[in-house]
């Protein structure tokens, strides 16, 4: 049977159509499919290296972006929290009085010592005065009053290793007493005649603030001796219609200004030592 024309052509290039698809595929698929080496399948050597590379690399990426720590200053002696009390008693006074002062302060302090470096303290005394100023016509008096003051410490040489100290301070202070002019010689120059008056009594209260600068230094053993300058300021003080005192217990005299005591003190045996640091 033979094929008509048209068939014979529909058969050529159907016959065309697979031979271009049989050449096209076979060489796709001769290809050789290409996996990648897994890092298991290296050998041990390579593998090292390879860690190593990366470790580096991280650590170099660490270093860039984290700032290198600060190192800390350690103190070179370590002082105990608590490191005992101190008993200490003002002598300046006493000796000026032995040399004719009229007047004086009679006080004692206690202190406690925090790593060295912070001192509260309290300030307990008896003030009094009987001074009968020179080229005047009256005595004043002040009547033995109690006072007081607390205030705080801060040690310059907590760092040292040593027991003594340079110290800045500030005190409070208060009082209750009272004060009167005795002796008050009343001249009366047209008759020629000359009275002597009383005031009475008057009593007043007082508060005041102290800036202070200490020095202390170890003689020895548990024994100190030492000095303090303060400025006082006075914040308020109360008066009578015959006048302002002249004196305030603890404080000195009323016009304020600077003051001075000289201590002598004893360590009680409590707390700990300064320990040097082991570097």
């Amino acid at each position: 049977m033979s094929l008509s024309r048209s068939n014979r052509r529909s058969v050529l290039w159907r016959v065309l159509l697979f031979a271009v698809a049989v050449c096209v595929c076979l060489p796709a698929g001769a290809q050789r499919v290409i996996t990648p080496v897994e890092s298991n399948d290296l050998p041990l050597e390579v593998r090292k290296r390879q860690q190593e590379k990366i470790n580096r690399t991280m650590n170099v990426d660490t270093m860039a972006t984290t700032p290198p720590p600060s190192e800390e200053k350690e103190p070179k002696y370590k002082a105990p929290l608590f490191g005992g009390l101190l008993l200490t008693a003002d002598i300046a006074s006493p000796v000026m009085n032995l040399f004719g002062q009229q007047y004086g302060n009679y006080e004692v302090a206690l202190e406690a010592d925090f790593l060295h470096r912070f001192f509260p303290v309290v300030e307990l005394g008896i003030g009094y005065a009987d001074n009968t100023p020179e080229d005047n016509n009256y005595t004043f008096k002040c009547a033995p009053s109690l006072y007081g003051r607390i205030g705080m410490n801060y040690n310059f040489f907590y760092n040292n290793g040593s027991e003594s100290f340079f110290a800045l301070g500030a005190r409070y202070g208060l009082t209750h007493f009272s004060y009167s002019w005795d002796n008050v010689r009343l001249d009366d120059s047209y008759w020629g005649s000359v009275d002597v008056v009383s005031i009475p009594r008057q009593k007043a209260f007082a508060h005041w603030a102290e800036i202070v600068i200490a020095l202390r230094i170890q003689v020895y053993r548990n024994f100190y001796m030492g000095w303090s300058a303060r400025y006082r300021i006075l914040i308020g003080c109360g008066s009578s219609s015959y006048g302002e005192p002249m004196f305030i217990p603890g404080f000195g005299s009323s016009s304020g200004g600077f003051g001075f005591t000289y201590t002598v003190g004893y360590r009680l045996p409590l707390g700990g030592k300064n320990k040097e640091t082991k570097k």
